[in-house]
């Protein structure tokens, strides 16, 4: 048994039955969320990023059309889904484990450097494709152990959990986007202009906004 899943074992069920139940609900949840950060958060991202794209080699006709880009992707109602969603394992809730000690991981890929390691042909492979995978191959429950089912149980947490740093990370990045936005009404629109696009780019390259390239596999409709 692992550290984790030992230090842990006192707040999980006992028996194998009861882990896999759980693990089914972690598996789904853990779908859950990640769908909800690509719908709420990462659409907007890639919706700024490609019409910020289209602007690359314009010049002042694209001001106009950036400005509406920028205050449309930071709108009340685009922060609001940005905010941390409602789920059992949530940062936000005062029931989650204290076991789980890289719960401040804020990014799917500092979460599996924190616990695999920057090393490895997966690694580079995970890299160089722009995203970080799971590191390891996807078992059936069935097939595992009761201890492993509890380790990956609190590795589900993790990631979960992984998932509501990225939505706080996303809504502090387009909140100070719409901040500087405002901010930068003070310049002529010639000196404006590059200000925005620096402003868009600070978003747009954050990689730590990266969904995970591991969630497919756990997606509650493969379950």
């Amino acid at each position: 048994m692992t550290t984790m899943a030992r230090d842990c074992l006192f707040a999980l069920p006992k028996t194998k039955e009861q882990l896999q139940e759980k693990n089914r609900k972690l598996r789904i949840e853990l779908g859950t969320v990640s769908s909800q950060y690509r719908e709420n958060v990462w659409r907007v991202i890639e919706n700024l990023r490609r019409h910020n794209d289209e602007t690359l080699y314009d010049l002042m006709p694209s001001y106009e059309t950036l400005k509406r880009l920028i205050k449309s992707s930071t709108s009340n109602e685009v922060l609001e889904k940005c905010r941390v969603p409602e789920h059992e394992h949530s940062v936000q809730n005062n029931k989650v484990s204290c076991c789980n000690t890289n719960a401040s991981t804020d990014n799917i890929y500092d979460a599996v450097a924190a616990r695999y390691g920057t090393c490895g042909l997966l690694w580079h492979t995970a890299l160089l494709a722009g995203y970080v995978a799971l590191p390891r191959t996807i078992r059936d429950v069935t097939e595992m152990h009761k201890a492993e089912i509890a380790d990956e149980n609190e590795e589900l947490k993790h990631y979960i959990q992984c998932y509501d740093h990225m939505f706080v990370r996303a809504h502090g990045r387009l909140s100070n986007l719409r901040q500087q936005y405002e901010e930068s009404k003070q310049h002529r629109p010639h000196n404006r202009y590059p200000l925005l696009k620096e402003m868009v780019k600070a978003v747009i390259k954050d990689i730590r906004l990266l969904p995970g390239g591991f969630d497919e596999f756990y997606c509650a409709s493969s379950i």
